[in-house]
């Protein structure tokens, strides 16, 4: 057991959450998630070796990657977005229930801690100022700074959106890839070996932009964490109906 695990074990010992499920209410016993049985999340454990979505199919790749190249060098998503891990990231996105991140980043953690990565500090998918303020945080750099936390590795502001983009949601794909592109600028002295957060990778275009700006700055390895990804098969080629399906 190392000494993340160590940490979290004590903390789950002497603080440990409700007895009710944080998706549906219901009453359940002890989780260290915060989820009962039917509400529990699927693990992402059949990943793309390069973007880390669920792929189909028993090869490394999944289609997306075989379509086009990104700029992050490796990336992980905890679970699959699903309709469970859509709840949960509504929820925190426009419900204000800030409390999801203590669970989201468990998830993210036990990820982490199964790579190999070797990283000098995390940083995030930055959003613009009026949608921070509008929302009252950017719950991408509220999974950074818990993961931070959890693992004593510093978190750094590195990016800043200067361009104000359209919502990637309402976007067909070809449009979601071009989007972000000269939206985000670098801030700071940036480190050689980054792992960038966010919540939900749906094409990649936003962090593989990221990525991009922050080794233009000076970094030699980016890597992309997040809570979920949108599955193989579910990434489209026109606008969702509901906007708050997708972000990214």
């Amino acid at each position: 057991m190392n000494k993340f695990e160590v940490k979290h074990e004590l903390v789950n010992l002497l603080f440990p959450d409700g007895i009710k499920c944080i998706i549906c209410g219901r009453e359940m016993h002890f989780s260290r998630y915060g989820l009962c049985d039917k509400c529990k999340l699927e693990l992402n454990e059949n990943y793309c070796l390069r973007c880390g979505r669920h792929k189909v199919g028993i090869g490394d790749y999944c289609g997306e990657c075989a379509r086009r190249s990104v700029m992050f060098d490796e990336a992980r998503s905890a679970v699959v977005y699903t309709e469970s891990a859509r709840s949960i990231v509504r929820r925190l996105k426009f419900g204000n229930a800030r409390y999801l991140v203590t669970s989201m980043s468990e998830y993210m953690l036990d990820v982490l801690m199964f790579t190999d990565w070797e990283y000098d500090c995390f940083t995030f998918v930055p959003v613009d100022d009026k949608r921070k303020k509008r929302r009252g945080y950017n719950q991408a750099e509220l999974l950074a700074e818990a993961l931070s936390f959890k693992t004593t590795t510093p978190c750094y502001p590195l990016l800043k959106k200067i361009k104000s983009t359209q919502n990637q949601a309402r976007l067909g794909r070809e449009e979601r890839l071009t989007n972000p592109v000269g939206a985000f600028q670098a801030v700071g002295t940036v480190p050689d070996h980054i792992v960038l957060i966010d919540d939900v990778m749906t094409t990649g275009a936003t962090a593989s932009e990221c990525a991009k700006t922050l080794k233009r700055a000076g970094a030699n390895v980016v890597y992309l964490l997040t809570f979920a990804s949108v599955p193989e098969q579910a990434v489209i080629d026109k606008p969702v109906q509901n906007i708050r399906d997708f972000r990214r």
